[in-house]
């Protein structure tokens, strides 16, 4: 692990199947996933979890209605930044385990991730407010966005402080498979987007217990790390480079705008 932190970025030094196929990536990824799932639902509950009792509470005490707007908004808000710190730490034992075939410690990852975290959640941000502008103007450009912007996440993750551009680097690397990439994450887009209305609807909706919404809310993210999978699956097939000429030592040049 100390590697990892002096050389600033992952090294991608294990073979990874090719992305030349919608269909085949997401049953690979099912697979991942679900080899994985100890893993990756112990990693996100121990982030999420306490985060979203703790706002539960503050709510409570400040007598936010729980299904209000502003209850809303703060959970998203706290996806943001949560999120910022799992995904990353998700991504690092995801190769661990690509890597030596054992099972990821998960103080590692999750020292890896906060590592991460600033730097995941400020481009973030920008993804997030690049998308939603773009869909102001119509539906169809902000999915594109989405698209292009879709590895941003994984760069920061696994590129780290060797790229100091990840959404030009996610725009380089999506660039010529869009409709496939698309193609996998349009099953996903639906799953997420109606997969929290249907399990809060479930739980009994804004009349449940407040640690009841906290419970369904995190568990909501340990299924929205298949997602994580899926991506760095996608990365790994669309940059095999990234074995090579983009992980290696030194820094990169940024980009000229």
């Amino acid at each position: 692990m100390q590697r990892e932190f002096q050389q600033g970025y992952l090294e991608v030094d294990f073979p990874s199947e090719r992305f030349d196929s919608s269909w085949k990536l997401l049953i690979l990824s099912a697979r991942v996933y679900s080899s994985n799932f100890g893993f990756l639902a112990l990693l996100t509950l121990a982030v999420f979890l306490p985060a979203k009792l703790a706002l539960q509470l503050v709510g409570y005490w400040l007598d936010v209605p729980k299904g209000g707007l502003a209850a809303y908004l703060t959970m998203d808000l706290s996806d943001l930044v949560l999120s910022a710190l799992a995904v990353p730490a998700a991504i690092y034992g995801l190769l661990e385990r690509f890597r030596t075939g054992k099972a990821p410690s998960l103080a590692r990852s999750l020292r890896w991730g906060r590592r991460q975290w600033a730097k995941t959640l400020w481009n973030n941000f920008k993804v997030e407010i690049t998308i939603t502008l773009w869909g102001a103007l119509f539906l169809i450009p902000g999915i594109i966005k989405m698209v292009r912007l879709i590895f941003t996440e994984a760069i920061v993750a696994i590129e780290a402080d060797r790229e100091p551009a990840p959404l030009e680097r996610s725009h380089d690397l999506s660039r010529g498979f869009g409709w496939r990439i698309f193609a996998v994450l349009a099953p996903v887009m639906i799953v997420e987007f109606a997969g929290p209305f249907l399990a809060l609807d479930a739980a009994g909706g804004s009349a449940a217990p407040r640690p009841v919404i906290a419970l369904v809310d995190s568990l909501l993210s340990v299924g929205g790390q298949w997602s994580t999978v899926i991506v760095l699956l996608m990365y790994l097939g669309l940059a095999p480079e990234a074995k090579a000429a983009d992980v290696k030592p030194g820094p990169r040049r940024p980009r000229k705008r």
